[in-house]
């Protein structure tokens, strides 16, 4: 079936950086208008733009938890409902939009939210959920995003059966040309589902003949006269059928069913040679798709519509080899589906992309185990169950992951007790050598003594060691019994000359020496004080660190069984998932079988009525 479709896509990115200058002003200075104003905020910023959304959630809730993102509360908060929903957690995740919008006034920021969270919504599948937040939208939006709101909420009506409602819809917008071509598509698709061809096929036949300048717009413009040419063939239209179909690109997605077309087209007016060209080139193409497997039937029957039975029965017999050949395969992939093998194969070729909001399978490996699981990787239940199915491995990488930090951080503090053991006894010996108090009661005599030596104005108290000495041995010697006396005039007064000197020497410095010797006695004071806290502090570490290691073993033991419960829980889901994935492949692996077999059993039975009657023409 084909579905009305539009590739633009946005990524978490765009909304950050969109929601983001909405809700907070523009810095010039920073990157793209934007400063980082948190440490922690710019650590989450980081791992986002790694891809690496796991661990960027992980330490957006840590720091939001400890207020480490005080400058950026909106921004973050915003941030983590999209790293929420990048994990499916889409209750969650509008929760906090809810939350944030309701403490906004800005209606533009509210409306884009609520644009976003039902695009997110659609695409995975949650389609009450994507009207419900379209219901929200009470403004219209900024024109780079009115024209896909209108666009994808018609298709949400298309895929629910609303064909009148996705009409009107698109009938009451207008917009640029880009987005009015996938308006035209929808609306067409929308007219034919409700037997409105004439007036859907006008719309569908202007996609289809539109200029195209890049490859989204070709798709489109094929998958228009693809839908179009086919509505026309289901109302026997084939003549109005042919010239549609043969618009369609021959190396485009959409050639295969085109093809198919074209031969069925020209079967119905009864020109087989044209309807033989046609099948012929589809019968060389992937035998994966069916209207390749349609097409080996296709060209027998041309053959023998024409009266050519020999070539009609080699190409009998060529289809009985190919389908035969195609059972036995499908055979072995459903073997390996009920193992789980196909997949792990499908998981294991993208081994290093990251979860998204949008995130898709690329490719799907190239062998006997995988490559008949196109169809089923396009049915909408597996490919959103294949999403969650590797959110869950994701996960458990990642717990596992946490398991193995938890190990280092014990092994940490295994390491640092150790360190504590071997270091106590020195620590603790130095300690009793660093007499503190003693030490602090000579600072305070020191202290006293220069206070003295201010108020007394005592020059000798500051006076260098050496004028000190001197000035004891000067001070001396007027204690001599023989001082006073006639024969020690002299040495009197070379004594008195001396110690004049150096007065006056220990005077004209006193000012100087007075000064330095305070701001000497305040350093040390300052330097004692800040050993003794030190000191307090070391003893209290030194008391306090077993308990401390002791509470982050407990917190350790804690994490480590919260970490085996979530390990366990998973491991239950994944299986869940897992069987639920291999029910949805084996049902679509079945379905080809089934296919196979008709295609097989078509096949005998021709080649059978082929050989009846080439035996009855020549008897």
């Amino acid at each position: 079936m084909l579905r009305p479709v539009a590739n633009h896509r946005f990524s978490l990115v765009a909304l950050l950086a969109m929601m983001a200058a909405a809700v907070g002003p523009a810095r010039a200075d920073g990157v793209d208008g934007f400063l980082v104003q948190d440490l922690h905020y710019g650590e989450v910023l980081f791992h986002f733009y790694k891809q690496d959304q796991f661990t960027a959630l992980t330490h957006l809730v840590t720091a939001r938890s400890q207020s480490r993102v005080a400058h950026h509360q909106d921004d973050a908060e915003l941030l983590q409902g999209g790293l929420l929903l990048s994990w499916g957690q889409h209750e969650e995740a509008g929760k906090i939009f809810e939350r944030l919008l309701d403490t906004t006034e800005d209606l533009s920021v509210r409306n884009r939210t609520w644009f976003y969270l039902a695009k997110v919504r659609y695409q995975r599948g949650h389609l009450d959920a994507a009207q419900r937040a379209f219901e929200s939208i009470n403004a219209p939006l900024p024109p780079e995003l009115e024209a896909e709101r209108y666009n994808l909420q018609a298709r949400l009506y298309i895929d629910t059966g609303r064909y009148a409602d996705a009409v009107a819809l698109l009938n009451s917008w207008s917009g640029d040309e880009t987005w009015s071509a996938y308006a035209n598509y929808n609306t067409g698709v929308a007219l034919v589902r409700m037997g409105e061809l004439q007036a859907g096929a006008a719309l569908l036949d202007r996609v289809g003949t539109m200029s195209a300048v890049d490859e989204e717009t070709r798709s489109l413009r094929d998958q228009a006269n693809v839908a179009l040419g086919f509505s026309f063939l289901q109302a026997q239209l084939d003549g109005n059928a042919r010239p549609v179909l043969q618009r369609v690109r021959l190396n485009g997605p959409f050639s295969n069913k085109a093809l198919l077309g074209v031969g069925w087209a020209d079967s119905a007016g009864e020109q087989y040679k044209k309807a033989l060209g046609a099948w012929l080139e589809l019968s060389e193409r992937d035998l994966l798709d069916s209207a390749v497997q349609e097409s080996l039937l296709a060209v027998p029957y041309a053959y023998a519509q024409l009266g050519a039975d020999p070539q009609a029965a080699e190409h009998y017999a060529r289809a009985l080899d190919v389908f035969g050949t195609q059972l036995a395969r499908l055979n072995n992939a459903l073997a390996d589906a009920g193992d789980g093998r196909l997949l792990k194969s499908l998981l294991e070729s993208e081994p290093e992309s990251t979860g998204g909001w949008y995130w898709q399978l690329d490719s799907i490996p190239d062998d006997e185990r995988t490559r008949y699981l196109y169809f089923a990787i396009a049915d909408h239940r597996f490919h959103e169950g294949l999403k969650s199915y590797r959110d869950l491995v994701a996960l458990d990488a990642h717990l596992g992951q946490w398991s193995e930090k938890l190990g280092a951080y014990r092994d940490m503090l295994a390491t640092r007790e150790l360190a504590y053991a071997e270091r106590l006894p020195v620590l603790e010996e130095k300690l009793a050598r660093f007499d503190l108090p003693a030490m602090q009661e000579q600072q305070a005599m020191n202290t006293e003594r220069t206070t003295q030596a201010r108020e007394n104005r005592d020059i000798v108290a500051v006076a260098s060691a050496a004028e000190q000495k001197q000035w004891q041995r000067l001070s001396a010697m007027e204690n001599s019994p023989a001082w006073g006396s006639q024969s020690a005039t002299a040495l009197e007064d070379k004594q008195r000359v001396l110690k004049g000197v150096l007065l006056w020497n220990m005077d004209k410095e006193y000012r100087v020496r007075l000064w330095r010797q305070e701001k000497a006695n305040a350093e040390l004071a300052d330097e004692l004080q800040r050993a003794a806290e030190q000191f307090a502090a070391i003893e209290a570490a030194t008391a306090s660190l077993p308990g401390t290691v002791a509470d982050f073993e407990s917190r350790i033991n804690r994490l480590e069984a919260s970490i085996e419960q979530l390990q366990a829980r998973l491991g239950v889901s994944m299986v869940k998932y897992e069987q639920y994935l291999n029910g949805i492949a084996t049902e679509e692996l079945v379905a080809q079988r089934e296919r196979v077999k008709t295609y097989l059993a078509q096949a005998r039975f021709a080649l059978a009525a082929i050989y009846d009657r080439m035996a009855a023409q020549n008897r």
